[in-house]
């Protein structure tokens, strides 16, 4: 079950471990930024881990056009899963090609010969299209990053609007909370909606709400299974000893342990045994010919 952790409550526990309570010579924006950096640290670590479950996975449909071999990936992509052909009421997961093979099959626009290659910030499909098809491309999203604003004004409604100023950095999709405000109906979870330059808006239901009269700041909320915002904490107060020049290896002995704690679990977190699945089905060979492949 994930643990709903707050940027506030990180840097609390960082200057804890890093035994800084009382010292602002590492300040609350370094020690924001060393969580992020253990963040993705960690976020690497279990989205490169080949027998973890995909606990970032996100899909993405793309349409297809006719005799067009290039498309962009998501705004978010960090890395793809797999690919696979819609067509009619069928689903066909493609292969990947390497550069050397763009040209085999070329002669088939059929969905069993189709291939995928990542191209810079597209994908390629070979052999082009002939048909109106779409592609769903499983992948894992770019590590979102802890941040925090101080708005300067709120407009009420079904939803709310906060004005955090230009640039921001939050995205659509973001978990924040509202800290230190003076009315407390504000300091609630919410998920980013949409965005703007200088605003975010979230789901809150602020209608019926006062304005507050002091505004505290929104900071992302982030979901940690157990033991995530340990290694996240363990890895930022190793850095903000490192600044203050003390020795950083009992912590980061630490960190180690934790490493080698999440990986034990989070490859073990469904105890069912997979089952083998077999799929025999018809393919064109470069030939030309009808084959089966499984």
């Amino acid at each position: 079950m994930a643990d709903y952790v707050t940027l506030s409550n990180l840097r609390t526990l960082v200057r804890q471990r890093a035994d800084m309570e009382g010292s602002q010579f590492v300040t609350d924006e370094e020690i924001r930024q060393y969580c992020n950096l253990g963040y993705a640290e960690l976020y690497d670590m279990l989205v490169t881990n080949a027998t973890s479950e995909d606990y970032f996975l996100n899909s993405s449909t793309v349409s297809l056009v006719s005799g067009t071999q290039l498309y962009s990936l998501p705004s978010d992509f960090y890395k793809l899963r797999g690919v696979d052909l819609n067509s009619g009421s069928d689903t066909f997961p493609l292969k990947r090609y390497n550069f050397p093979q763009r040209n085999v099959g070329s002669r088939y626009a059929v969905p069993y010969r189709f291939r995928y290659h990542l191209q810079g910030d597209k994908l390629r499909l070979t052999p082009k299209p002939s048909t109106n098809d779409s592609l769903t491309l499983w992948y894992i999203p770019s590590p979102k990053k802890m941040l925090e604003k101080t708005p300067t004004a709120i407009t009420r409604g079904s939803t709310t609007m906060w004005t955090v100023g230009n640039p921001h950095s939050f995205v659509v999709g973001d978990l924040i909370t509202g800290i230190d405000f003076l009315a407390t109906d504000y300091n609630v979870d919410q998920e980013i909606t949409a965005i703007g330059a200088a605003t975010v808006t979230t789901d809150l239901d602020s209608s019926g709400l006062a304005d507050p009269t002091v505004y505290g700041s929104i900071e992302s909320r982030f979901n940690f299974y157990s033991g995530w915002d340990s290694f996240v904490i363990l890895s930022a107060a190793g850095n903000c000893i490192i600044k203050e020049e003390g020795d950083p290896a009992p912590i980061f002995a630490m960190k180690e342990q934790q490493r080698n704690r999440i990986l034990s679990v989070s490859d073990n977190r469904d105890l069912g045994e997979p089952a083998t699945v077999t799929d025999v089905s018809v393919y064109y060979t470069d030939s030309g010919n009808f084959s089966w492949y499984q």
